[in-house]
C-alpha cells in the first residue's frame, strides 16, 4: 500500500486527508499564478476563487491584511500585482485546512467515550 493511500474499516482505499489538503493548497496556489500570469483583473474566475476559499479568505483580509496594511500604510498584498490575491486565496485555503482540522479532532474529542 503506498503511503497516499489508506485502507478504511470497509476495505476500500483512497487519499488520505493530508493527500487531500495539500491538493487543496496546490490547486489554489495553481489557480491564482494563473490567473496572475495571464493579467486579468476584476474578473470572475477571482470570484470563483474566493468562494472556493471561503470563509479563510475573510478571516486572512480582517484579522491578517487589513491591521497589515494599516500598520505599512498601504492596502495589502493585492496593491498593484496580478499575483497579489494569490496570499489571500492561499493564506484563506490554509485557514480552511486548520479550521476543518480543528473541528475534526473537535469532534473525535467529544464522540470518545469517557471512562
Amino acid at each position: 500500500m503506498s503511503p497516499t493511500t489508506r485502507r478504511t474499516h470497509h476495505g476500500s482505499t483512497g487519499p488520505t486527508p493530508r493527500t487531500l489538503a495539500l491538493g487543496y493548497l496546490a490547486l489554489m496556489a495553481t489557480s491564482g499564478l494563473v490567473r496572475g500570469l495571464a493579467g486579468t483583473s476584476g474578473d470572475g474566475y477571482l470570484a470563483a476563487l474566493y468562494f472556493l476559499s471561503f470563509p479563510g479568505s475573510l478571516l486572512v483580509t480582517i484579522f491578517g491584511a487589513g491591521p497589515l496594511g494599516a500598520l505599512l500604510g498601504g492596502s495589502g498584498p493585492g496593491e498593484g500585482s496580478p499575483f497579489g490575491p494569490m496570499a489571500y486565496l492561499v493564506g484563506g485555503a490554509a485557514v480552511n485546512v486548520l479550521l476543518i482540522w480543528g473541528a475534526a479532532k473537535t469532534v473525535r474529542r467529544l464522540r470518545r467515550p469517557r471512562r
